[in-house]
């Protein structure tokens, strides 16, 4: 007989709060947890899949603050203290993008060998492999295997704390740490567009530089790998090429 699990997620804290206070103090409360589907409830799962998605934009305009960073007062990261300043302008971006990034590639490896996808010896080389084209796979099969996460990982019933080994817990952390990042270094000239024809990463952005006769910008790739570069038309005519694979495929 299945016996139903109180969600992980932050949707149960103040049922958790109430239950520690409860068994220190015997305080009773009128709360009532939120329960798991079997193990995380459809609202965290769904909040996981939400922030999964807006990562790769997340660390795009990380990344081109590590390209194009200037030094400012708010470049502390997570853990660092307010007197750490960075060797060059950029480094902060770089340290967090190399961090989160790390993470995510360790978690798809940890799924894709736990569920079989990958034999226990494969340890997948990443050698020219781009970072934008790395950034995008590991969200696409993270997503592709977020229900199993959130359900079946062996973490997957450990509390949404800093630190653990819970998915969706992961997720909402890198999240966090991300638009924390981009609220303190804003990329104005950042705007979701399709991901790069060449090197597949979401690194594509209209050019601040190079415009058309009519006022129309070039949209440049910005991966430092790739640099492609498309004009407006060009990129009218892709995205449409996209729009229609994808009605094709549904």
């Amino acid at each position: 007989m299945h016996t139903a699990t109180a969600c992980p997620g932050l949707c149960n804290s103040a049922w958790r709060r109430a239950e520690t206070v409860r068994e220190e103090a015997g305080t009773e409360h009128t709360l009532t947890p939120t329960w798991g589907r079997p193990v995380q409830c459809d609202g965290c799962t769904d909040r996981a899949r939400q922030q999964l998605t807006e990562l790769p934009e997340l660390l795009t305009a990380v990344q081109l603050e590590a390209l194009h960073g200037t030094r400012s007062p708010s470049t502390a990261t997570i853990g660092s203290r307010s007197s750490d300043a960075p060797a060059w302008p950029g480094q902060a971006a770089r340290l967090l993008l190399e961090a989160i990034l790390g993470e995510m590639e360790e978690l798809e490896s940890d799924v894709l060998h736990r569920r079989g996808t990958w034999a226990a010896d494969v340890d997948p080389a990443r050698e020219g492999v781009t970072e934008g084209r790395r950034i995008t796979d590991v969200a696409r099969i993270l997503e592709a295997h977020l229900d199993w996460m959130m359900q079946h990982h062996p973490a997957a019933s450990e509390p949404h704390d800093r630190g653990n080994a819970n998915p969706g817990g992961q997720i909402r952390g890198w999240h966090s740490a991300a638009q924390r990042y981009i609220k303190a270094h804003p990329q104005h000239d950042v705007r979701k567009l399709a991901p790069c024809p060449r090197c597949k990463g979401p690194y594509l952005a209209e050019s601040r530089d190079l415009r058309l006769v009519d006022d129309r910008p070039y949209i440049e790739c910005r991966d430092p790998d790739c640099q492609r570069i498309l004009t407006s038309t060009e990129y009218d005519d892709y995205v449409k090429a996209l729009a229609t694979g994808i009605s094709a495929a549904a």
